[in-house]
């Protein structure tokens, strides 16, 4: 079998999804090339917890050593992407040979870069997987404060050539289509596009009553739970929601943040500060505990802060589904999951900017749409099963490098 080199900043044993996306991409086409990764220590996760999550013994890791930082500041972390990105340039480039596959995902963002020096020295083929679309996502996140500034111009034109340059580019949903066929379209050669979404976990997460997730006595048991869960971050706009929560009158609903990120603290302060009393906290959570907390929730917020259309297509949408769980979204129009939400009837979509209507869906939330709720909530599952399962992702990968 021939070789297939995948690059990576996070891999097997990190539990976060970029780890657990191409650590199973990995294993699955270790049955076609031999799989050599080459990436960071673990920096999230330093020891897997789940017994569904395992590497194949026949793929081969080499795991750079070094500095690994604080995960939580934007400094150290670009330094860490930046360190990682040359440490693993110089180990492909003394082993990779002419000719052979290279896979690589937009995360460190400065890896492309050097991917593509090693495309021109090695005559590689270069199959870049966009998870983040750079540096058009430092904008919304508030990281580059405007697209005039001479550093985002640089970085734009810059990352737009590297970005034409390679020979495959897989999205993960129809709005990063568009927003990458926008940075290569000065290329007079441009690569093959092909999209295939994230997967759900549907083996292992699956709908359960309340009664299985909820100890007596929880205050959550016997309310509609709006849930989110994951990475409580800059990108997601959440801060934003919790000024809309605040104004909710509604005693049905109470709203469920779980997990950790650069938010948080701030979060935890504003419900402090202004008195909220219909908002709950949870800690972070392994991959195995995924199914008990995903099943705590009625619906499942899935957000993106205004300006991330194309920029990313958040994973744990597929985990929610699997969990029969109707979706809230909360980001642009006609995104991957909006459009998602719309035409399988799995949930209900927002703009960011539609304040007041959001408002009025919480506050209107009744037995007409608990009963709705039940059709979107089987409507989910079944798209799970059907289009989003691991194996019918896995596959595309397998047919597509």
């Amino acid at each position: 079998m021939n070789n297939l080199w995948i690059a990576t900043e996070l891999f097997y044993p990190e539990e976060t999804s970029t780890s657990f996306i191409l650590t199973n991409i990995a294993n699955k086409l270790s049955g076609k090339y031999n799989v050599k990764v080459v990436c960071g220590e673990p920096v999230y996760d330093k020891n897997t917890k789940s017994e569904s999550f395992f590497l194949e013994e026949n793929v081969f890791v080499h795991r750079i050593k070094g500095f690994a930082g604080n995960k939580n500041s934007l400094f150290s972390r670009s330094f860490r992407f930046i360190f990682l990105s040359i440490s693993i340039f110089f180990y492909l480039f003394k082993n990779v040979k002419k000719g052979e596959k290279v896979f690589i995902v937009t995360n460190p963002a400065p890896l492309i870069l050097l991917m593509l020096i090693l495309k021109k020295l090695k005559n590689v083929e270069l199959i870049v997987l966009v998870h983040d679309v750079f540096p058009e996502n430092t904008i919304p996140a508030g990281i580059i404060k405007s697209e005039n500034s001479i550093l985002y111009k640089t970085l734009r034109n810059v990352f737009d050539k590297a970005y034409s340059q390679a020979d495959r580019l897989i999205v993960l949903g129809r709005d990063m289509k568009i927003k990458v066929e926008d940075k290569i379209k000065k290329s007079r050669v441009k690569p093959v596009i092909k999209i295939i979404e994230n997967w759900g976990d549907t083996e292992n997460i699956r709908p359960l009553s309340k009664d299985q997730v909820f100890e007596a006595g929880s205050p959550l048991k016997d309310k509609i739970v709006f849930q989110y869960a994951g990475n409580i971050g800059r990108v997601q706009g959440l801060i934003e929601l919790l000024e809309i929560i605040e104004k909710v009158t509604n005693n049905k609903l109470a709203f469920y943040f779980v997990g950790e990120g650069a938010v948080k603290q701030k979060m935890i302060d504003y419900v402090e500060t202004k008195n909220i009393k219909n908002v709950y906290f949870g800690d972070s959570y392994s991959r195995e505990e995924q199914v008990t907390v995903l099943n705590k929730a009625d619906i499942a917020f899935v957000s993106l802060a205004e300006g991330m259309f194309g920029l990313g297509v958040p994973s744990k949408t597929y985990n929610i589904l699997s969990a029969g769980k109707p979706v809230l979204y909360l980001g642009e129009r006609n995104s991957e999951i909006d459009l998602l939400v719309r035409e399988k009837n799995i949930g209900y979509s927002f703009q960011q900017h539609q304040k007041d209507e959001l408002l009025h869906f919480f506050n209107s939330f009744d037995d007409h749409s608990v009963f709705d709720l039940s059709i979107k909530k089987e409507n989910a599952r079944n798209a799970a099963e059907q289009e989003f399962s691991e194996e019918i992702i896995l596959n595309k990968f397998y047919q597509a490098i």
